[in-house]
């Protein structure tokens, strides 16, 4: 075998997550090569570390990852809304959403009803039907 395809099997052959006759080309591999042998001792040796002693990536290191995976998993803005339109609304929340219109309806609407009747009502001028003649075409 190839010392490439050997690396590249040696965490599975570690783990014995290969099969048996991948192990025995292997061992029959790392008997004849010194370097593949001297990359298993270490991958060996990092991995029966306790957990103290292994390396911990830096706390920025865990940060950048993290953002990372939120900024890749994420989902959009438009299928965030489109789930949470779709959830289901419990009963009290469609009863207090009816009270709030209700109270909008009674109390507020009538208030801006009468600001725009009364601006509409100042701004249009009044003609008196009762005269014969507008006053306005006398002075000239």
């Amino acid at each position: 075998m190839d010392c490439t395809l050997i690396q590249a099997e040696l965490v599975g052959y570690h783990l014995a997550g290969v099969g048996a006759e991948t192990r025995d080309a292997i061992d029959a591999h790392l008997l004849g090569c010194t370097a593949c042998l001297r990359a298993y001792l270490r991958l060996k040796s990092s991995l029966d570390r306790p957990d103290q002693e292994r390396a911990r990536p830096s706390a920025a290191a865990r940060a950048r990852l993290r953002a990372d995976v939120e900024r890749r998993f994420r989902p959009t803005l438009r299928a965030r809304a489109a789930r949470w339109l779709a959830r289901p609304v419990p009963l009290y929340q469609g009863l207090a959403l009816a009270a709030v219109l209700v109270v909008v309806d009674a109390a507020v609407l009538p208030r801006v009803r009468a600001l725009f009747d009364r601006s509409s009502a100042t701004s249009a001028p009044r003609i008196d039907s009762a005269r014969p003649q507008p006053e306005s075409l006398d002075l000239f």
